[in-house]
C-alpha cells in the first residue's frame, strides 16, 4: 500500500469517529443570554440538524416568566452561527398562554436534499 493510500484512510475512519461522538454527545447546559419582564433567550449546546428545544430549556423559560405572573409562549430558535452547535431559543412572557407546538412543529422539518448528477 502506498502511504497516500493509508494516509486518507486514516482520515476517512477519523472523520467517521468524529461523526459518530458528535451524535451521541447530550446539549449543553443552558444559560440565559437576555432575560426581561417581557422575554427570554436561552442559549446551550445541542447537536442536530435543526433546533433542539430542550425540557430544560422550556422550564427555565417557564420559571423566569412565572415571576412576573406570565407564560412563557416559544418564539422559535435558531443556530448561534454557522461554525457552532449553539443554538438560541427565544421565549415571550405573555399573559395569555398559546400554542408552542406549531412553533416546534415548524421549525423541526429537516432541510431538503437536492442531488446534483
Amino acid at each position: 500500500m502506498n502511504s497516500n493510500y493509508r494516509c486518507n484512510m486514516r482520515s476517512v475512519v477519523g472523520g467517521m469517529l468524529l461523526v459518530v461522538l458528535t451524535g451521541c454527545m447530550a446539549p449543553t447546559t443552558p444559560m440565559a443570554e437576555y432575560a426581561s419582564e417581557n422575554a427570554i433567550s436561552i442559549r446551550y449546546s445541542a447537536y442536530d440538524t435543526v433546533p433542539t428545544l430542550t425540557a430544560e430549556a422550556q422550564d427555565m423559560a417557564v420559571k423566569h416568566c412565572a415571576k412576573y405572573g406570565k407564560f412563557a409562549n416559544y418564539r422559535g430558535g435558531n443556530a448561534a452561527n454557522a461554525l457552532t452547535t449553539e443554538e438560541i431559543h427565544r421565549f415571550a412572557c405573555e399573559r395569555r398562554k398559546t400554542d408552542d407546538g406549531s412553533v416546534i412543529a415548524g421549525q423541526s422539518r429537516r432541510p431538503g436534499y437536492v442531488i446534483i448528477n
